[in-house]
This record gives C-alpha cells, sequence and structure tokens, in this order.
C-alpha cells in the first residue's frame, strides 16, 4: 500500500477499537516467510492469505476470522 503497510494498518485498527469487540483483519501477501507471519499475528491480524490465492481459500480465512468456519 502506497501510504502505509498492512502491518501499521492492522496496528492502527486495533488502536481504535474499545469494548472488546475486535474487526477482522486479513494478511493477503506474498511475504509468507516464518517471520512475517509471526509479525502480522504479532499485530492481531486473523489470518494470513498467501498471494497467489485461490477464491475458495480467502473465503475460507474469512470464515474462520468471523467466526463462522
Amino acid at each position: 500500500m502506497p501510504v502505509l503497510d498492512g502491518v501499521e494498518a492492522a496496528t492502527r485498527i486495533r488502536g481504535l477499537e474499545y469494548g472488546g469487540k475486535r474487526t477482522p483483519v486479513l494478511a493477503l501477501t506474498g511475504h509468507v516467510a516464518p517471520e512475517d507471519e509471526e509479525r502480522f499475528k504479532a499485530t492481531g491480524m486473523h489470518g494470513l492469505v498467501p498471494k497467489p490465492f485461490q477464491p475458495d481459500d480467502l473465503s475460507a480465512a474469512l470464515r474462520r476470522a468471523t467466526g463462522r468456519s
């Protein structure tokens, strides 16, 4: 993203949340090294969908992130 990366975006989203309700956040990325995945999880992201991805993979990740799996 041109202004900020996904990690920073997720960090800002988490900083705006209140009342215990969390916005589902997924990383859609070509960076799938173990250290990247840990960095994404540390920001509170609900999951990682590596690119290129199949629509079914994205759907499954969205269901998990929203508790509908």
